[in-house]
């Protein structure tokens, strides 16, 4: 099988490996952001990673020769280059991932929560806000309720979450945040809710769902649940049934929009499950974040570019293990410099997912062009959420890098985000 995977920002590097590994002819073709092309220090390093490991090559040069490239698989990591995907679905070539609609799911909040509440996924109380002091007026004036900050633009877009469980407490912390933020800039203010954060994934083929998993994952950098907001920590993923609650009370309120674009990829559904219902928070409809290499490292009984080839062919069928699947981030310093060996015994090959690096010779070595210095994913496998930690805990220790560093509190019960708590109050429930 041939594949080409569409990457902005190397997210996809991982699967172009893995694709390799199983005998595939794999491209990964890139589409650096202009101001990767512009900064010097920073395309040098982007031109690093992945060499050595997989063939690269421009997106926009492969767009120009398409035509001799029709026998090979599209997939998009992330959601990016929108135009060059769907001038390949208009033309019939096999395009699985990114696309119009998954992008606006991801970028544009407003028009996520009208597709989702249009559908009965109700989304908690937002108010907009392009003024910081108005802001701060309103959250005053509500002084029992917590708030989340959601920034629509800025320099990080970063998601502000008050750590104080007492409502009057995060109000408070709040109202601190708010007085730091840069003016000018649009957010919203979106009501907490009490609950369980919960992510549900269903995949589609032509419209009609056919597999579902869960992932609850911990976002908070560092151990304890310290330290910034990062993609993804770590997180825990298992398969459910189609017919299960979390499924029916979340993205199953949405199949009659899939069935309507005769939609085939993810589609996932982000939200607070409480005893009375569900609270919708986001979807991204995006093929690469850390779930998806936790379920595919650790759950797939066949091999990956079966499943993605069948899912474009329409003749897919799950194959996947009971059990969890669990994975870490492994991190080195932020901004870090590239040319760091990164050592591991070669039997943990099959179980790591390559973020930011490029081989040399014989060694592997980090490329630095990560800023928030992630490196690779680590995955384990697990009949438990304890015992898959347990045994990826017994990896992680195995690989080393300068200045490396991961969480190590997993199966803890006393952290805010803890999965196994997480896990036993949805099935108390009545969601799985």
């Amino acid at each position: 099988m041939n594949f080409i995977i569409a990457t902005r920002d190397y997210a996809g590097l991982g699967f172009a490996i893995r694709l390799r590994d199983e005998g595939n002819d794999v491209i990964l073709a890139t589409n650096p952001t202009q101001d990767d092309r512009t900064d010097a220090q920073r395309w040098q390093a982007y031109e690093l990673v992945g060499r050595g490991l997989v063939e690269k090559a421009s997106l926009t040069d492969l767009m120009a020769k398409r035509e001799s490239l029709r026998d090979y698989t599209w997939v998009w990591d992330f959601n990016h280059s929108v135009e060059e995907n769907e001038l390949l679905r208009s033309e019939g070539f096999r395009v699985f991932g990114g696309g119009s609609h998954a992008d606006c799911m991801e970028h544009d909040r407003s028009a996520c929560l009208q597709f989702a509440n249009k559908y009965g996924l109700q989304a908690p109380p937002s108010f907009p806000f392009t003024d910081a002091s108005e802001a701060i007026r309103f959250v005053e004036e509500h002084p029992d309720i917590a708030y989340v900050f959601k920034p629509d633009e800025g320099a990080n877009y970063e998601t502000f979450l008050p750590d104080s469980e007492d409502p009057s407490d995060a109000n408070l912390e709040l109202r601190m945040h708010l007085a730091s933020v840069e003016q000018n800039r649009s957010f919203v203010l979106q009501e907490r809710k009490d609950g369980v954060e919960t992510n549900v994934e269903v995949w589609f083929q032509r419209g009609e769902p056919v597999f579902a998993f869960v992932a609850l994952e911990s976002k908070r950098k560092y151990t304890g649940d310290m330290g910034e907001l990062a993609g993804c920590a770590f997180d825990f993923a298992w398969t459910i049934p189609l017919d299960c609650r979390a499924v029916t009370e979340s993205v199953g309120r949405l199949y009659p929009a899939y069935r309507e674009m005769e939609y085939t990829g993810f589609a996932d559904a982000n939200f607070i499950a409480a005893r009375d219902g569900i609270w919708f928070f986001e979807k991204c409809e995006r093929f690469g974040y850390n779930a998806h290499v936790n379920l595919f490292w650790n759950l797939n009984l066949s091999t990956l570019g079966e499943v993605l080839s069948s899912l474009v062919d329409g003749t897919f069928r799950p194959c996947f293990s009971g059990g969890f699947g669990a994975s870490v981030t492994l991190n080195t310093k932020e901004n870090p410099t590239g040319g760091k060996v990164i050592q591991f015994p070669q039997k943990l090959w099959k179980d790591i997912y390559l973020w930011d690096a490029y081989r040399e010779n014989e060694h592997l070595l980090t490329a630095g062009y990560d800023r928030d210095g992630y490196v690779l994913i680590l995955t384990a496998y697990g009949y438990t959420i304890p015992t898959s930690w347990e045994l990826l805990m017994r990896r992680a220790a195995q690989v080393r890098f300068p200045y490396r560093h991961y969480r190590t509190d997993g199966n803890s019960v006393s952290i805010p985000t803890s999965p196994l708590r997480r896990y036993e109050a949805l099935r108390a429930m009545g969601y799985l």
